[in-house]
């Protein structure tokens, strides 16, 4: 073999064995790349693990009985819509070495008291009462609400400012009664009024979980008037006569406050359906747990109200605790 074919072949070996050399480190680099990528993975795997065991461990579940009377008809499972859409304020309650400031805002159903005192009551039960709302650990719960309230009647500057001034982690709504409470209740006025109030309530309090809840139902009143003569034909006596029926637009708006809640990714407690729907009033009436009014309910009426509410937060706690 000549000197010239011997350097060649010399070239070609030497080739090769820079080309195999270099297939070597990418294939070394490659792997150990990939190699750290699965330990990071792992890392953040058992890094969540044991975050979540520590959690189970220090958040117990709840305990969650059924308050709902046995005796009404078409009752619905007591949970929330999207309950997954609360996580967020229960990672303040679990992770964050503050209590939970939940505030509710409503109509005459929650001015009364009754109804979120016994909300309150079930959560502490469960969570513990904060001794003040920014150390420690447990539940603040308050309420803003006005008689006769409706959702746009809150969408004022003045409201907003009182609002924020709470520090609310979880708002929840209970509008609607006032919203429905005839046969005039339209759909498209009631969204255009929610997505006002809404879109200010955001802008006020950005980092606040909002959920919804439905109005229990109720019933139209009709009152009619005569006057009843003497025998010699003179008015002596007024005969003021009353009827009422099911109110058939509080399913109505129940169902728009879901689609609303559905739309904006908002966890909905739907009251109405979850005793009965159309049955509901009936249901509540067969209780005792209505006013003569029809429209109101007794305090029994309002604290059962709150523990089922309770008692819905805390099954969504659960599942938040499983996951």
């Amino acid at each position: 073999m000549n000197n010239t074919k011997k350097e060649t072949l010399m070239k070609i070996i030497r080739n090769i064995r820079w080309a195999v050399i270099i297939i070597l480190a990418v294939g070394y680099a490659i792997g150990t790349a990939t190699a750290e990528t699965d330990k990071n993975s792992r890392d953040h795997s058992t890094g969540v693990h044991d975050a979540r065991t520590t959690l189970s461990a220090r958040w117990k579940k709840a305990e969650t009985g059924s308050s709902l009377p046995t005796s009404f008809r078409d009752k619905q499972p007591n949970t929330i819509n999207r309950a997954d859409a609360l996580y967020r304020a229960f990672d303040i309650l679990c992770l964050s070495g503050r209590p939970l400031r939940i505030l509710q805002l409503g109509d005459s159903h929650v001015a009364a008291g009754s109804y979120p005192a016994a909300v309150r009551k079930t959560l502490e039960e469960a969570w513990g009462k904060a001794e003040n709302d920014t150390t420690g650990q447990g539940v603040v719960y308050s309420f803003m609400a006005r008689n006769g309230a409706t959702a746009s009647q809150f969408a004022n500057r003045e409201r907003m400012e009182k609002i924020a001034a709470a520090r609310p982690d979880l708002i929840i709504l209970s509008f609607g009664t006032n919203e429905c409470h005839g046969m005039g209740y339209r759909e498209e006025l009631h969204r255009t009024q929610l997505e006002d109030f809404y879109d200010m309530l955001s802008e006020t309090c950005p980092n606040a979980v909002i959920m919804m809840t439905t109005p229990p139902g109720d019933y139209l009143t009709t009152r009619s008037t005569r006057f009843v003569r003497n025998r010699k034909g003179r008015r002596s006596r007024k005969v003021v006569h009353s009827s009422s029926r099911v109110n058939p637009m509080s399913a109505r708006c129940a169902g728009e406050l879901e689609s609303f809640g559905e739309e904006h990714g908002l966890a909905v407690w739907n009251l109405n359906g979850i005793a009965g729907g159309p049955v509901a009033v009936r249901n509540w009436t067969a209780a005792r747990m209505m006013r003569p009014d029809r429209i109101h309910f007794t305090p029994e009426g309002y604290q059962l109200h709150g523990r089922l509410l309770g008692e819905a937060i805390l099954g969504a706690y659960n599942d938040y605790l499983d996951n």
